[in-house]
This record gives C-alpha cells, structure tokens and sequence, in this order.
C-alpha cells in the first residue's frame, strides 16, 4: 500500500499536516522541474564549454524520463550519441566511459558551484547509465507554527476504506475541506507524474528528433521549390543568365508556407544546440544527403522526396492530370486520401501529408521527410512535428520503443478557406 492509501485508510489518529508535510518532503520531482534543472545545468558554463557532453546529458535524462534508461548502453551511447560505427567495440574502446567520467566530473563541479543553490540534483551513479534526479531540501525549513487539527477515525471503520474516510471527524469545516482538497491535489499530480515519466510531451518530441540531432554535422534541411527538381529553363541556353532571369527563376521560388515550415524545423534545431544548412532541392546533391542527416520539406516539389517514397509503405500517385493519391501499398483499394488540384482552392477542405523518420538504405543517413499533397499539409506536417501537444498524438499508435524505430505517418488537416487546421495521425507504420 503507497503513501496516500496509507494515510486515507489508517484506523488510527494522525496528523494531516505533518503527513502533508513528510510526503512533500520525500515527493518525486515532477516533470517541469526535472526538465527546468536539465535546462539550467545545459545552460551552464560548464557544459555550454562541451556540447558534447551537453548531447550526453540530455540522450541519458531523455531515456530515463521515457522509462528506458535501463536499455542504455556503452553500445547505444556510442552509437547514438558519439557517432560511432555499428561494429563499435566497448571493450576495444573506451570512449563512452571516459566522456560518462567528464559528464559526472562536471556536474559534480555544477553542483558546488553555479548549482549549490538548486532545490534539484541530476545524477548519474557510478557504474550506470541511468539519470536519478534527487530533490535537495533546505536544513532551515520553518515547521508550523501551531500543531495541526487532530484527523480521527473511528476504530470501527478498520474493515472498509469508504466507511474510514466517512468516519474522519475534523476539528473545523474550513480545515475539513482543505485537508481533503490538498490530498486530492497531491494524489493527482502524483497519479498525473508516473504518467508523465512513462510518456511526456517533452520527451516524446526529444525521443522523435534524437536520432537525428545526435550526429555531429549540420542538419541539412532541404526544402522543395517551384522548380519541383527539374531544374530551370533558362539552364543550358547559349546566352548567360541575367540577373533578372535568376531572381525569376524557379529553382529560387519557395512557397511562403514552405518556408514557414522551413523557419520551425530551424528553430528546433538551433533550440537545440544544433547547426543546420540551408539548400534547394534544386542545390542538393547525393553527396549532401550522405554527409549528414537531413530534413527533406515538401512532397510533390522535392525530387529527394520522391526517391525516398520509392522504397516506403505510403507513396504517391497521379491518377489523372492534376490529381493527387496517397496510396497504400499494404491496401491498394484506398482512395480517400485525394486531392484534385483542378477545384478551386478556397473549396479545398481536407488535405494529407506524409511524415517520414527512416535511415536512408542508399545514404545510410538519418532522413526526416515532411510533405503535404498541398501547401496545407506541409504545414501541418510541420506543425506537429515541432510542438510537443501535437507529436503526442502518436502516442495511441505508438509501439513501446517507437523512438529507436523507423517510421511513416499519414496526416490529415481540415482546410478552413485557406488556412490548415490542426493535424491529425489517421495512420502509421513502424519498422
């Protein structure tokens, strides 16, 4: 029986206060503290000096918040954090526990200096790869001024937990109904922490991006523009190209919802510590996609897009001149994720979107793809993969170690006179 059932059902006095009191003292921290000290050990000198080991911190608080800091290994930290091969060798090299002996070197040092004064210590116990985040309370806490109202049950109410708590006999209303509010309270911010250290919003976002942000080069993010990758006319001409001509050109157009698409992938990735490079479809080429991972923005305007859909569960098809299908290859009959590019777009009310997380068998890189039939769908695309409320929705399609696998998603978004509505998973595949 936990703390809370204890202190409800026990036939015998007890303080309120002084239970409320011993429970907070030894209360797990929640989710927004642990996430406000890994945020402000990040930010210190110490480790803002080594954005490695920065990288290191967060992989081992991100896995132990997702329940799975006991998977971690010498193995997957080289992998997934150092950037090591896969036939990486932990007896042969001893990388990952010399940059785990800096880590707790330097959050050791955080913790004398900068950190003496926090309420909440992030460690790492020798031995472990497993994030333990332990509340420091102050030696100089006040205790309560006057005792507190006795709770008294009735001896008889032994044998029913209902009948204990309609026994509880209060020296006042108000304390009555306070004393009971505050134990509603903390059983439901207990109750709503173990959900959240199994699967919070935070770290599912951490978990989809990681694979991604663990390797040491710039991100590149390459967006489709009007060109649609088949280059521009003008290329090839015998006179040269004006100055006019270029800033004409297609393969310099984007769409402003693609680049606002473009600005929220930058914005996660610079948030994180990370550098990006920015380039066409057009720009692109088969060397930049296998020198680091990329982030491929568009659907039908990005020929590196099309490839990768090549070799994918949900592809797209052209049933007739200007029409658009995502097909499903495991149920070929669908045919309601369809968009005709012929009606008037302020009669468009429902587009789709594919979003891909997958290594690239040809590059061998880590490659996000988020591509919209339309314009709308990108930016629902976008959208849900740089918020954490809507990357949660995953989670009831989710498979418990969906993080470490590939993955492919079919968004719908309603189209309100122009604009996209929020975006909604209708359906998923996980390999």
């Amino acid at each position: 029986m936990g703390t809370l059932q204890r202190a409800l059902f026990m036939a015998q006095p007890c303080h309120i206060l002084d239970w409320l009191h011993s429970t907070a003292a030894t209360r797990e921290p929640s989710l927004a503290e642990i996430r406000e000290e890994l945020q402000g050990v990040l930010g210190s000198a110490r480790l803002r000096q080594s954005p490695r080991l920065g990288k290191l911190l967060r992989y081992i608080c991100t896995s132990a918040l997702m329940g799975e800091g006991e998977q971690i290994s010498e193995y997957s930290i080289a992998l997934d954090v150092l950037g090591k091969a896969e036939n990486f060798k932990e007896g042969k090299d001893a990388i990952v526990r010399v940059e785990v002996h800096r880590l707790r070197k330097r959050l050791a040092e955080f913790y004398e200096d900068e950190g003496r004064s926090h309420r909440l210590r992030i460690v790492i116990p020798t031995g472990r790869y497993v994030a333990q985040f332990q509340p420091i309370e102050s030696a100089g806490e006040a205790a309560p001024a006057e005792p507190a109202p006795l709770v008294e049950f009735s001896p008889a109410a032994t044998a029913s937990g209902i009948d204990a708590r309609r026994a509880w006999k209060l020296d006042s209303k108000a304390w009555r109904i306070g004393a009971v509010a505050a134990l509603v309270l903390l059983a439901l911010s207990m109750l709503g922490l173990a959900r959240g250290v199994i699967s919070p919003r935070a770290a599912m976002l951490d978990a989809f991006w990681n694979p991604v942000l663990s390797s040491g080069n710039p991100i590149l993010l390459c967006i489709g523009n009007f060109s649609g990758g088949h280059g521009d006319k003008a290329e090839g001409a015998a006179t040269p190209m004006t100055l006019r001509d270029f800033h004409q050109a297609p393969s310099q157009m984007i769409h402003v919802a693609d680049a606002s698409a473009l600005a929220a992938f930058a914005s996660l990735i610079h948030a994180r510590g990370r550098r990006y490079r920015i380039v066409s479809q057009t720009e692109a080429n088969y060397s930049d996609l296998q020198r680091s991972p990329a982030v491929l923005i568009g659907l039908l305007n990005n020929d590196w897009t099309k490839r990768l859909m090549r070799q994918l569960r949900f592809s797209v098809e052209h049933p007739a001149q200007g029409q658009v299908l995502i097909r499903d290859r495991e149920a070929p009959l669908r045919t309601n994720w369809f968009l005709d590019f012929n009606r008037p777009y302020i009669e468009v009310t429902r587009d789709y979107a594919l979003i891909v997380r997958s290594t690239d068998p040809k590059t061998e890189q880590m490659v996000v793809l988020a591509g919209g039939m339309s314009v709308f769908g990108t930016m629902a695309a976008a959208e849900f993969l740089t918020n954490e409320n809507e990357l949660a929705k995953i989670s009831r399609l989710s498979p418990r170690d969906w993080g470490k696998k590939n993955l492919e998603f079919v968004l719908s978004t309603d189209v309100i006179r122009g604009h996209a509505g929020p975006p909604v998973p209708v359906a998923a595949h996980w390999w």
